[in-house]
Formats: structure tokens, sequence, C-alpha cells
């Protein structure tokens, strides 16, 4: 909740201070929100460093991510963004491990204070070497020649109507849901369905693998085949995800496949969204855009983070009807975005 309360105050936290000092303080409050979480010995203590968290969460997730990278790269802006996500997606692989090991053998307590120091360094080096604007250090955007940068740099207004703004937001609800609470009940899905923890663990870990390895080479896929190509390409993998996934019952291949095709298809979840901010908007409209399409995407979170549970009562604990819900939602986002694509740049 505070990291989607936090986040409407980027606007004024970032007109007040630069990008490389906002991130600095962003990731230092989650630095400080470890070493509380080490610390704390009451309910009302964890709760004060869950807030904590979420501030720093919110003030320093995607939106000033994606502006910076849009001061930095006039060309090849999709794929920067895929590799920063898909470094979220790498940490994934082999620190929930090292953790628990670390939890074992030091305590939970311990962890978090290790954390909260490991977190200062990473701020410290991010810090070192950020810039708010290459031309702090002497360089340009990157971008492949002068023609291109004089197309590129200067983005003209886009003028959504308020028609179309109220279908963008909801689909960035959606796209919020499907990506993070759909994901998220990954590994309840399977076991609800009798795969055993192995096979479960097991397909989390191809679907981490999947995720991160298509973040990489989305943004080159963009650039041969362009966004409202690869909208249709992976809104169909993902649509064809959740279809497997509801069908599957205890058909491991079903599983592999389906887990498979439907986090390829989660990429227009992470990169595809900022991405889509950037056609839909000009040079100036980038910001509020961006800060727009993430909120909602938070807000989808949060709205459908009960729902599956709820659901699954309701269905003698099988979370297929959830997923059916998670497949209407894929089908209004790539309805809607396409729709809008068409009208505002295909004409």
């Amino acid at each position: 909740m505070f990291g989607l309360l936090s986040m409407f105050l980027t606007a004024p936290f970032y007109r007040k201070l630069s990008l490389r000092s906002g991130l600095t303080i962003a990731g230092t409050l989650i630095a400080v929100s470890f070493a509380l979480y080490g610390l704390s010995t009451s309910y009302f203590a964890y709760l004060f460093a869950a807030a904590v968290t979420g501030l720093g969460w919110g003030l320093g997730t995607m939106i000033p991510t994606a502006l910076l990278l849009d001061r930095w790269f006039i060309s090849k802006r999709t794929t920067a963004i895929g590799i920063c996500y898909a470094s979220t997606g790498l940490s994934t692989l082999g620190i929930p491990s090292l953790l628990t090991s670390m939890v074992e053998s030091m305590g939970l307590r311990t962890t978090f204070l290790i954390e909260s120091a490991g977190t200062i360094l990473i701020v410290l080096v991010a810090f070192l070497l950020l810039r708010n604007d290459p031309a702090q250090i002497g360089l340009q955007p990157y971008c492949y020649n002068a023609q291109q940068k004089q197309l590129l740099s200067e983005r003209p207004p886009i003028h959504l109507t308020k028609l179309q703004w109220g279908f963008l937001i909801p689909m960035a609800v959606c796209t919020g849901a499907i990506t993070n609470v759909g994901y998220s009940h990954l590994s309840v899905l399977t076991n609800a369905n009798g795969f055993d923890p192995h096979t479960t663990a097991l397909a989390i870990m191809v679907s981490g693998i999947t995720l991160t390895c298509i973040k990489l080479v989305f943004g080159q896929l963009t650039d041969r085949l362009s966004m409202y190509r690869c909208n249709w390409l992976f809104g169909v993998l993902l649509l064809l995800g959740f279809v497997l996934l509801c069908v599957m019952g205890t058909h491991k291949v079903l599983l592999f496949v389906g887990i498979t095709t439907l986090s390829a298809g989660l990429v227009l979840g992470t990169v595809g969204l900022t991405t889509w901010a950037g056609d839909l908007s000009g040079s100036k409209q980038y910001e509020s855009t961006v800060r727009r399409f993430q909120i909602s995407y938070a807000s989808g979170g949060l709205i459908f983070s009960s729902i599956p549970g709820i659901l699954a009562d309701h269905f003698n604990g099988s979370y297929v009807p959830a997923y059916m819900m998670f497949f209407l939602c894929a089908l209004f986002i790539l309805v809607t975005i396409q729709i809008i694509y068409r009208k505002i740049l295909l004409h």
C-alpha cells in the first residue's frame, strides 16, 4: 500500500531532486528497511519497516528508471529497458537459495542486517556510476546515426482522447494483475493441481529463466518486427499459456509448455508496458504517461491480490477459475493495445 501511495509522490519528488539523488534516497530507504526488519522486536515495528520498504520501492521503481533510460537512449531504448528488467529476474535464480542458507546458518535477524549492508554498498556503487544526463560526462545519448537522432530525439506529442485513456488505464491495471498476481500464484496453481514440490520448483525455475531470456532479446525483436507485431506475437503466447495452464490437469508436459509460453508472453507486462508508454506519448508527455501506467500497474497487483484465493474458496480449492479470469484480462489487454496502436501509430 505504501509503495502504491508513494508512486503518487514521484512527480514532486523528482522535480525537487535529480534522478541520481532521488534514486539514491530510494535505495537507501530499502537498505534502512532491511535494517529495521533485523532490529525489530514488535509487530508495529515490523509494520513500520514494511512502510519504509514500500516508500523506497514506490519512489525508486520503473518510473525514474524509465526517465533515466529515456535520457541516455534515443534508439535501442527498448533493449535497455529489457536489460534493466532482466536484471531483476536474474536475482531470483540464485539469491533465494543463498538467503535460505544464510537464515539457516546465521538466523533471520543477521541475514536482514547483511542484506541492509549489501544494499548500501549497491546504492553507493550506483551513485558513483549514475549521471542524470550523458552531457554531464561529455557524451551524447546512444543513437544509430545523426539522421535517426534528429527523427527520434524530440518525439512529437500524441493526443489521446478521454475514451482511449478510459481503456488504457484498466488495461494497465489488468497488466499488473496478470504480471504480479498471476505470476506469483503459479506455484499455488501447480500445488493445487497435485504436482509434487520438486516439479513445482523446476517449473518456476524454467519460468524465471524463460522470462529473463525473453526480456534480453525483446528489444532486438521490436527493432526487427515493430512493437505492433510483437504485441500480437507475445500476446498470443500469453493467451496460449493461460489456456494450457487451465487445461493441464496433472500432465507435466502441458505444465512445462504452458508455463514457458506464459512466461514468454509476460514480457508485455514488464518491458512491454514501458515501451507502450513511450510509443503513446511525445517527449514532454513521457514522464506523465509512464507514471500513469506504473501507478495503474501497481494498483492492479493490489486490487487483484486476494481474488485468486476468494475464487479458490468458492470452487473447492481450484485456482483454474482465477487463471480463466487472467486469460480474460490478457485478452482485454491485447485487444485494447492493438486497437489503440492501429488508431494512433499506424494511421
